[in-house]
């Protein structure tokens, strides 16, 4: 047997006309579509009164915050703007797996060169800056 389908979750409303300027205003201050605005506005409310939960929330936001025109696309790296980008994955990825490696090493000068290393690199890559904590904090 098929599914039978309804259109219950459809609602029509009118809105009065200080709220549908206020959706009109809301709608181009955000560069939404009309029924993205809408429902952005519903979704938050429904929160704000504690009828759905903050991972419904979020979900919705997301989807509902999409703009009517989207930003530009971003710029297509240049072959050495993709090997430095390469590089700084790797290291970033290094910095991650290092705290899992500190016990196997005890050699204090394999120690202090990943210390340099990670100082080297801390305002550039976030993982050197938590491997540096996690560090110090043995």
């Amino acid at each position: 047997m098929g599914r039978e389908f309804t259109q219950e979750h459809i609602m029509k409303i009118c809105l009065p006309p200080e709220l549908y300027l206020a959706v009109i205003n809301y709608q181009a201050q955000k560069e939404l579509g009309k029924s993205y605005a809408g429902l952005l506005l519903v979704t938050k409310a429904a929160y704000q009164e504690k009828l759905i939960s903050r991972e419904v929330y979020e979900k919705y936001l997301y989807r509902y915050s999409r703009k009517l025109v989207p930003e530009d696309e971003p710029q297509r790296l240049t072959s050495e703007q993709q090997r430095e980008k390469q590089k700084l994955d790797e290291k970033a990825r290094t910095f991650s797996i290092l705290p899992s490696q500190w016990d196997i090493h005890p050699d204090q000068k394999w120690r202090q060169r990943w210390i340099e290393e990670a100082e080297k690199w801390q305002d550039i890559i976030p993982e050197a800056k938590q491997f540096l904590k996690k560090v110090k904090l043995n």
